[in-house]
């Protein structure tokens, strides 16, 4: 079931970030996060009230705590991906996404995998870094504060995931609507700040942005089930696989050509969930 759920979160963070593309070649990346955190705030809300077996203050702070994290990597991620080359940015961030997570669970949580897990946990790693990868065609070089902030911003996730393996089950999914209050409250308090239009005009826009906010949402309450039902290591690389994904839905929707490098991580990835499987 933790597999099963695992590769959901992924196809739906990979999902969301695919919309979220789309969108930002339309309207500001900032406007699309503020819109994508409010729509997803208020469902994962209403979700919360049918759902959830009890509703706790320290899983909700727990999931502000885990919203800011993944706040700061979100940030540093659009920043580098701007500055590039977005190859390496995506690469590193998703590498490091799932490494610290899964140091974590092997360290503190003691988090004990058979030997071919293992090896398909570092199989998972590879895979994520080659379906990760970009070519860029400017050739621009890798500075040393675009790999430390890559770093960074893929820490930022991680420790989302951390934070959010703190929580009760119980009151899932309600960390997700104090991760999503926090973000969505600095994000709108920063655009009325500024008296800057929040919603686009444009239905089709608008659309993208649901599917984001949704995505995105969902696919954060999905991580909790799944670490209520597997360990956090496993959990955490599995679910960091969203970039095949989101590669996927670009070769299918917009056209795009595949390197050897993804069609090779693909293979990876399909290699390293079978061995953690079967582990």
């Amino acid at each position: 079931m933790a597999i099963f759920l695992s590769l959901l979160t992924a196809a739906l963070f990979g999902t969301s970030d695919f919309f979220g593309g789309m969108a930002g070649k339309r309207i500001r990346i900032l406007q699309v996060l503020v819109c994508a955190h409010i729509i997803g705030g208020v469902g994962i809300f209403l979700i919360s009230l049918l759902i959830a077996d009890q509703f706790r203050w320290e899983d909700l702070a727990w999931g502000a705590v885990a919203g800011s994290c993944g706040f700061v990597g979100l940030g540093l991620l659009y920043r580098g991906l701007a500055r590039g080359p977005m190859g390496v940015v995506g690469a590193l961030t998703a590498i490091t996404s799932a490494a610290v997570p899964a140091l974590w669970g092997t360290v503190v949580d003691g988090d004990e995998l058979t030997v071919l897990a293992w090896v398909g946990v570092v199989v998972a790693l590879t895979a994520i870094g080659l379906v990760s990868w970009s070519s860029d065609p400017g050739g621009a070089a890798v500075s040393p504060q675009t790999i430390f902030e890559s770093l960074i911003a893929g820490a930022g996730f991680g420790f989302m995931f951390i934070v959010l393996d703190q929580t009760d089950a119980a009151s899932a999914p309600w960390p997700i609507v104090g991760a999503r209050l926090l973000t969505a409250a600095i994000l709108l308090a920063t655009f009325l700040i500024r008296r800057q239009e929040i919603w686009p005009r444009e239905r089709s826009t608008l659309g993208l942005l649901v599917g984001v906010g949704l995505a995105d949402t969902i696919s954060n309450a999905i991580f909790l089930y799944s670490i209520q039902h597997g360990s956090l290591t496993v959990v955490a690389v599995l679910s960091s696989l969203y970039p095949v994904a989101t590669v996927i839905l670009a070769r299918t929707v917009l056209h795009e050509r595949l390197t050897r490098l993804q069609l090779g991580g693909f293979v990876l990835a399909m290699g390293a969930t079978a061995m953690i499987a079967v582990g």
